[in-house]
């Protein structure tokens, strides 16, 4: 009886241990979504979003998207957003999927990896970003960038092509179209090619020129309008 006792006790305090996890978890979401949106910085990217025009090609992601000018594509809409994340993406998410555009270019997941998220909840984000965007005509997953001379760079890449290995596996089961710029972008073992970088994550105009470069050759008659 002892036992049975013991085991029912230990069974309702695994469940309010998980109980307690999945609450602190959610409240952790809200969270961050609240300081996303009440950044000035962010706060204006948001209106943005809600008063852009109809574009039909959207650049989605973070830094890596945000701080560049993407017009030798032609009309679109840089919706990248410095230091988000993919908890970040999907408190937006909306934003994007109620403007229908033919096309959305996205990379994102670094800041991530370089905050030291679990790579299976960075996994299941992913997963629910690309269910968001199931009804894009057109959805061009980039792989995410390696980097060099950061805190634990190499446990980083590690995460980084394992992330990657799951966007391969995950857009051939969806049928969308996966883009490899981590191998052009890698160097001897070590991470991101140094002539590439401003600071061993974000690229200089020569990364940014590779990067173009790699999509005009995927992609020589433009995207979908």
């Amino acid at each position: 009886m002892a036992e049975r006792t013991s085991l029912v006790l230990s069974t309702q305090s695994w469940r309010s241990r998980t109980g307690i996890i999945l609450v602190l978890g959610l409240f952790s979401l809200w969270i961050f979504s609240e300081l996303l949106t009440k950044s000035p910085y962010h706060k204006e990217k948001f209106y943005g979003f809600r008063q852009m025009k109809q574009e039909n090609l959207i650049f989605l992601g973070d830094s890596m998207t945000d701080w560049h000018n993407w017009h030798h594509f032609g009309a679109h809409y840089n919706a990248g957003i410095s230091g988000d994340t993919t908890a970040g993406l999907l408190a937006r998410i909306n934003t994007i999927t109620e403007r229908k555009p033919h096309t959305v270019v996205l990379m994102i997941g670094v800041n991530d990896l370089l905050n030291d998220k679990p790579l299976e909840q960075v996994k299941r984000n992913y997963s629910r970003i690309l269910d968001a965007l199931s009804d894009t005509r057109e959805l061009i997953i980039l792989s995410t960038l390696p980097v060099i001379d950061f805190y634990q760079a190499d446990q980083i890449n590690a995460n980084i092509k394992a992330l990657n290995t799951f966007l391969k596996n995950e857009v051939q089961k969806r049928h969308i179209r996966y883009i490899d710029l981590h191998t052009s972008f890698w160097g001897d073992h070590f991470g991101m090619q140094r002539q590439y970088t401003l600071d061993g994550v974000h690229l200089n105009s020569q990364g940014y020129l590779l990067w173009e470069n790699i999509l005009k050759k995927e992609f020589p008659s433009g995207f979908s309008k």
